[in-house]
């Protein structure tokens, strides 16, 4: 699967604008796959906003029907002749096989996995729910013919899944992408730092207590320094940040969650350093999407962006271990005091630590962008090779006929803006293309 010999991608998602994990690396994959040259529709569960390069197929509401991933099984609108269909987790992994099942007998399944089913809702207690999460997740990745994981850490946890199952696919890891932005011009007569931390915070899995003890212990060290939290609930926002002040100082702004990019990329630009202190994430986009904007970050060690930053196969050390905590064996997260250590090392040579995370940023433009990561998943769709058809049972025949598509007629992908007509195709199927690479090289590593 190359630009000569364009494929049709199906992807999956409950929104194209979003600052989720599985609906940014939805719709980043789906635009560098677009920019290869393939034919990319994102079918996503709400009306959305078009691209130039992608179908993006935003489902209106039916009255009276709420289930999100629920709309993404619709028949209506669905593209002709898919190649290859993307989904993610248990969110639209479903839509993913049944679709497949039901119109798309030659496509292709990629299941991409976002989080640590069989542990995350265990460090929430509640043991059944992450129980059937996994069992749900072990099913979708039995289904499917290529399973990615995002980072080290969920593409650990995938094979393992994987391993369970009778007839088990390839599993492989996707670094996510990086998208570089302009730096900010450092400023010569600045006095207070400025931390940032990203994460829901009213979710203690993100780490909101330990940015602020870290707050807390730098002031103690006088370091003239405030902290921004950027992912409150909007109804909580005035009380949670009198709370916060009351116990630990004014130094604390809390900011409700968007996924307004103007405003994402003017915190990144308006920030000194940035903490991702999660005690639990399966990768963590938000650390290497500042890095692409050569902001400074500390990430703890037993994340998947922090695996990541300190494999020296993939980053260089001398680059990517100053913006890693060490959390200790067995532990969830390194003590406050210990992330102060850290940042105070990083603050004190402020020009030094702008320089090497300019350098990362460099890094990780010219190996991890998402053209690097859509390269990759096409490659390993090609090692694939075509999918021979099951036996058609009844009611598949029609989905069967439109399915069989002379590669002729794919030679130049359509590219259309916004969603698609009713008209577009009479039958409405359709099947897409490949993903990742196995080599240990950019994009997919194993």
């Amino acid at each position: 699967m190359t630009a000569d010999s364009p494929e049709r991608f199906l992807t999956l998602a409950t929104a194209w604008v979003g600052h989720s994990g599985g609906v940014t690396v939805n719709r980043e994959l789906s635009i560098a796959l677009a920019e290869l040259g393939h034919d990319v529709y994102a079918r996503v569960s709400v009306p959305s906003p078009g691209h130039p390069l992608v179908h993006v197929q935003g489902l209106d509401p039916v009255p009276g029907i709420t289930d999100e991933r629920g709309q993404l099984l619709r028949a209506d609108g669905l593209p002709r002749n898919v190649d290859v269909i993307i989904g993610h987790g248990r969110f639209t992994g479903g839509a993913a096989s049944y679709l497949r099942e039901k119109f798309y007998p030659r496509a292709r399944v990629v299941h991409i996995t976002h989080a640590l089913t069989d542990e995350l809702d265990r460090l929430r207690g509640d043991p059944q729910q992450a129980t059937q999460h996994a069992e749900t997740e072990r099913l979708l990745i039995s289904k499917s013919d290529l399973a990615v994981g995002v980072g080290p850490l969920l593409t650990d946890d995938t094979a393992r899944l994987a391993r369970m199952c009778e007839h088990p696919p390839p599993v492989r890891e996707m670094i996510p992408g990086v998208q570089l932005g302009r730096p900010a011009a450092p400023d010569p007569l600045q006095k207070r730092v400025n931390l940032l931390l990203f994460g829901r915070a009213d979710d203690p899995l993100k780490g909101v207590d330990t940015a602020v003890g870290v707050l807390v212990a730098l002031r103690h060290k006088g370091v003239d320094a405030q902290l921004t939290i950027l992912g409150a609930k909007p109804g909580a926002l005035k009380a949670g940040e009198e709370m916060i002040r009351k116990e630990f100082g004014q130094n604390v702004k809390l900011k409700p969650f968007t996924s307004d990019r103007s405003v994402i990329e003017a915190e990144i630009r308006g920030a000194d350093l940035m903490l991702m202190a999660s005690r639990h994430d399966g990768f963590g986009l938000t650390a290497t999407e500042a890095a692409g904007y050569g902001l400074p970050v500390l990430v703890p060690s037993n994340i998947g962006a922090g695996m990541f930053l300190s494999d020296p196969k993939k980053v260089p050390p001398e680059l990517g271990l100053p913006s890693v905590v060490q959390v200790p064996a067995g532990a969830h997260s390194a003590p406050a005091d210990v992330w102060a250590d850290r940042a105070e090392a990083l603050i004190q040579d402020m020009a030094r630590t702008r320089h090497r995370a300019l350098a990362l940023r460099e890094h990780l433009g010219n190996h991890f962008t998402w053209k690097h990561t859509a390269q990759a998943l096409t490659e390993e769709l090609n090692k694939l090779g075509p999918k021979d058809p099951p036996s058609l049972g009844k009611g598949q025949q029609s989905a069967s006929l439109v399915n069989t598509r002379a590669k002729a007629g794919a030679a130049s992908p359509r590219k259309a803006e916004g969603l698609l007509s009713p008209e577009a195709e009479t039958p409405r199927n359709s099947l897409p293309a490949p993903w990742h690479g196995t080599g240990r090289g950019d994009g997919i590593v194993r």
